[in-house]
């Protein structure tokens, strides 16, 4: 299927500020892929403020790496990019090289769940932004509190169908603030 000029339009991502501000990042070639909204992204870093700056961050699901890269990109010391798919990771790898971070980051080809499992370190803030149809997480946000830090912060994207409070309710963590964008919504989470 030939993409036409909105569908490329759909799929281009830019850095919003900092360093790398107006770059613009590869979309990996997958079926369903979404980058996260401009706006939702903004909102969710404008609540995040201070907080990043040299931050370590996970950017779970990472896709483009949109997300992770943007907080670097605002000053945070290090973030960990993880996709189970080729294409992301490669992306992922592009993305960081083209806008100068490849030596704060390191890009790991996993499922979500097994990488929280044998994390190599802990984290301030974990962006998590699977396909919004994928709504069982029950067994990575009952990992989750193993390694963000005391002070940390989650940031979960997801659609209207999946019911996070119910996920969380044998965890340790809890939702502090939501956002809705249309059809879309992030939650933020604490321990």
């Amino acid at each position: 299927m030939k993409e036409t000029k909105k569908d490329l339009n759909h799929k281009e991502i830019r850095i919003i500020t900092g360093t790398a501000k107006n770059r613009r990042l590869k979309a990996p070639d997958i079926e369903g892929f979404r980058a996260v909204q401009e706006v939702a992204k903004s909102s969710l870093f404008s609540i995040l403020g201070d907080k990043i700056q040299n931050a370590v961050c996970l950017d779970l699901y990472a896709g483009s790496g949109n997300l992770g890269i943007e907080a670097l990109s605002r000053g945070a010391e290090w973030c960990d990019f993880v996709d189970d798919n080729y294409y992301s990771t490669q992306a992922i790898e592009e993305n960081l090289v083209k806008c100068g971070f490849i030596e704060k980051a390191e890009v790991s080809r996993k499922e979500a769940v097994k990488f929280v499992l044998n994390s190599p370190r802990n984290y301030d803030i974990i962006f998590i932004d699977p396909f919004y149809q994928e709504t069982t997480h029950k067994h990575l946000l009952l990992n989750l509190g193993n390694i963000l830090n005391k002070d940390g912060i989650v940031a979960f994207f997801h659609g209207e169908n999946l019911n996070l409070q119910d996920l969380i309710t044998d965890t340790n963590l809890k939702i502090v603030d939501e956002r809705k964008f249309g059809k879309s919504f992030f939650t933020l989470l604490t321990l």
